[in-house]
């Protein structure tokens, strides 16, 4: 059940927002019809997008909890995404069986953060992508952001630094990691992250 927090959050438009998705597509290379994970369903609008964005793509949307999930406020894409109530940790998915994994303001809060990026690393095809989307760790921004999310949302929060994603990333076996920033934007508190299983 969401707390109080998160349902009132959950009617602001910042929750609604696709901006972090739209924006880190950029930096995807994908197959025609590609098999997309989407981490952290929430309400379900960024599967929504993806699914509207990639008319050819079937999207996986996968939260532990999907009781904010509200697919009749939705509108989806050629294909309807697939949503799944599990655990991002162990995942109940084939192995290399997603073209990319998507986490989009969901990094921080999850417990067991290495594990979440070794079942990301299991799940991608070779060659498939990894796109996270989070709050840089070496914002001021940061430190006020965990503290509210410790009070509200979840006591795992933590705003990780390029420099740690970069580390967990090559633990679990993927390559060729990236930062990317918002053009005029560089010294904002949001960065997209890409990296490539081999």
């Amino acid at each position: 059940m969401p707390s109080l927090f998160q349902q009132i959050f959950s009617r602001t438009p910042m929750a609604r927002s696709t901006r972090a998705y739209e924006f880190g597509l950029q930096f995807l290379d994908l197959p025609p019809g590609p098999r997309v994970l989407d981490i952290g369903t929430g309400q379900g609008h960024g599967a929504a997008f993806l699914s509207r964005e990639l008319p050819g793509a079937q999207v996986v949307s996968l939260d532990i909890d999907l009781s904010c999930f509200k697919p009749d406020q939705l509108a989806f894409g050629p294909k309807r995404p697939w949503f799944i109530q599990a655990t991002a940790p162990a995942m109940p998915l084939a192995t290399a069986s997603m073209d990319a994994v998507v986490l989009v303001m969901t990094f921080h809060c999850l417990p067991q953060p290495r594990q979440v990026l070794a079942e990301a690393a299991r799940v991608l095809r070779p060659g498939g992508m990894l796109l996270l989307a989070d709050v840089d760790g070496h914002h001021w921004m940061a430190r006020p952001f965990e503290l509210v999310e410790h009070l509200f949302v979840s006591p795992f929060t933590h705003a990780y630094t390029p420099e740690e994603l970069a580390q967990m990333t090559q633990e679990v076996g993927l390559e060729g990691f990236q930062v990317h920033r918002r053009p005029g934007k560089e010294r904002g508190f949001m960065m997209w992250v890409t990296a490539r299983k081999p």
